[in-house]
């Protein structure tokens, strides 16, 4: 048959075909999307559409260059006639993985007359947007540190002991970054010397470090009896003096051995069984021994109780002397400090920690620093599935969170326990740690997160609008650089907008169950001044802006 006379077979088809029923007008043929939208999820995968034709062959055409689709299984049908025909269409779809929805378009060809009709495909992004809010000119506290416990000779084994090459990782700039290391003053002087070469490799490294004494040594003490209770250790009031110069000698022989001490304090847990101290013999030994002391060349720290709790916190406060002999107002944060949610007594405690600074100290210049804390649920349980202190969501949730809940309580240096322990930062050789003896564990990452981005700055306003994402921001000293720490504590990865103007880069790195400070994705927002960064979900990530 000859082209002219199919083109008119075709066209006669075109005006008779389709008709409703026989009673009916003419109806013109057609081929058509039944929906004009379809949104899919971000996995991508097989989906379907419905095309709805009569009378006529079709075809789908589309941009094959757009990454959105993958495949579509067909793309030609439709028949000459009168019957109303339905074609489902499968197609495939990669995943998106850019931080934005994206489309994409198909176009419906009638080849008879050559119409089109468009159908758009949207694809969800998996990343839920979140736009933080920061205000460089709201300034809050000082950020000296952060930093864990040397492990003492007098109370583990060899095996346990920190190496040189592990003081390296942990307080290298290069490595985990920690600057700050605390160390037990021995009550036995010969012991002195066994924590001076890592106190050394840790200075040499730039980390400040200071001590706390735990046990007083035996011939100053006395067995003393509180409400019914025996401690064993107990300063002799007659002691005081001989217990200053203890201190003092301690001072002068790390410095002698080239170990500049940046503080001492008082006592270790005054409230509980190493040395028993009532609250207002700490007060009298500061008034009468704290200058001596300070005169050794370090700042002095007090009252470092267990909990922090006001009975011994306040008096140093409250008594003028021995608060100006006080440099650094120190304690624990045993006892309660991250679930206010779920109890009154701990909400009451932790108002109460992080009144301090903006009720006293920030007027003096002075700092409150945590000081020892530990994170080790389900230690003692022979079930190894119920050692919480090896699952990554306990991590976050209990380290990273008190961290932060710290930082934004105005704290200055957050020192963890054991710095090598199989619930610190690096495994040891208990079957419990979770990683090889030396090798980092997931804390180690968390603390290293504000080591690297947030020692020495000062923290700044910042609000996330969201109560399961922690942040805080800090701005350096030379105003040019911001940085940001973030715990995502949901399930839902995130887009974080950050509107701050004069971004000259940007650069993240986050930790999650599987990565460990691992580069995270960043870009400038094509909307206005800022950037943002995709962040993971249940995760810890930190930005660093230069501006």
């Amino acid at each position: 048959m000859k082209k002219t006379h199919i083109n008119l077979v075709l066209l006669l088809l075109f005006f008779w075909g389709c008709s409703e029923n026989e009673t009916t007008n003419v109806s013109l043929s057609y081929v058509k999307f039944v929906h004009k939208t379809l949104t899919i999820p971000y996995t991508g995968g097989e989906s379907l559409l419905l095309i709805e034709s009569c009378g006529t062959p079709w075809e789908i055409v589309y941009d094959k260059d757009n990454d959105l689709i993958s495949d579509i299984l067909q793309t030609k049908g439709g028949e000459l006639g009168d019957v109303k025909q339905y074609t489902q269409i499968k197609f495939r779809c990669n995943e998106n993985l850019t931080k934005d929805i994206r489309s994409q378009e198909l176009f419906l060809i009638n080849e008879i007359t050559g119409e089109r009709s468009s159908f758009t495909l949207i694809q969800d992004t998996k990343y839920k947007p979140l736009l933080l809010s920061i205000d460089k000119s709201t300034e809050y506290q000082t950020i000296v540190g952060f930093g864990g416990m040397y492990n003492p000779k007098i109370w583990l084994s060899k095996n346990d002991l920190i190496t040189e090459s592990e003081i390296t990782k942990m307080y290298d700039s290069n490595q985990l970054g920690y600057n700050v290391l605390r160390l037990m003053i021995y009550p036995n002087e010969l012991d002195w010397i066994s924590d001076i070469d890592a106190a050394k490799r840790a200075q040499e490294l730039g980390a400040i470090i200071f001590a706390s004494p735990w046990e007083i040594p035996a011939h100053m003490s006395e067995e003393i009896n509180v409400n019914g209770k025996l401690y064993d250790r107990h300063l002799k009031p007659d002691s005081y003096q001989e217990y200053a110069n203890h201190l003092v000698k301690y001072i002068k022989f790390m410095k002698d051995n080239g170990v500049d001490l940046y503080a001492v304090s008082v006592q270790n847990e005054p409230d509980m069984d190493f040395t028993f101290w009532y609250p207002h013999e700490i007060v009298n030994f500061i008034k009468k021994h704290g200058n001596q002391i300070k005169e050794a060349g370090v700042k002095l720290m007090a009252p470092e109780a267990c909990g922090f709790q006001p009975e011994y916190t306040d008096p140093v406060l409250n008594d003028a002397e021995a608060f100006d002999k006080t440099d650094i107002l120190a304690g624990h944060t045993y006892q309660g400090f991250i679930d206010i949610e779920e109890s009154s007594y701990v909400k009451n405690r932790y108002d109460y920690i992080c009144s301090l600074y903006n009720k006293k100290l920030a007027a003096s210049g002075k700092t409150w620093w945590m000081t020892e804390h530990l994170f080790n649920e389900g230690e003692k349980e022979s079930d190894s599935s119920k050692w919480e202190f090896q699952k990554w969501k306990y991590n976050l949730s209990t380290l990273g969170k008190e961290i932060h809940m710290c930082m934004d309580g105005y704290c200055s240096a957050y020192i963890y326990w054991y710095l090598k322990r199989f619930y610190g930062m690096i495994g040891d050789s208990d079957n419990r740690s979770l990683e090889a003896n030396g090798e980092v564990l997931k804390n180690g990452y968390i603390l290293s997160h504000y080591a690297k981005y947030a020692t020495g700055t000062i923290r700044i306003n910042i609000n996330t609008g969201d109560l399961n994402v922690l942040g805080t921001a800090y701005l350096n000293r030379d105003n040019n650089e911001v940085s940001i720490v973030l715990i995502n504590l949901t399930n839902d990865d995130l887009n974080v907008s950050i509107p701050l103007s004069g971004i000259k880069e940007i650069d993240a790195i986050e930790t999650t169950e599987e990565k460990n400070m691992e580069k995270a994705i960043t870009g400038e927002l094509n909307e206005s001044d800022g950037a943002y960064v995709l962040v993971s979900k249940s995760s810890i990530t930190s930005i660093r802006l230069n501006l």
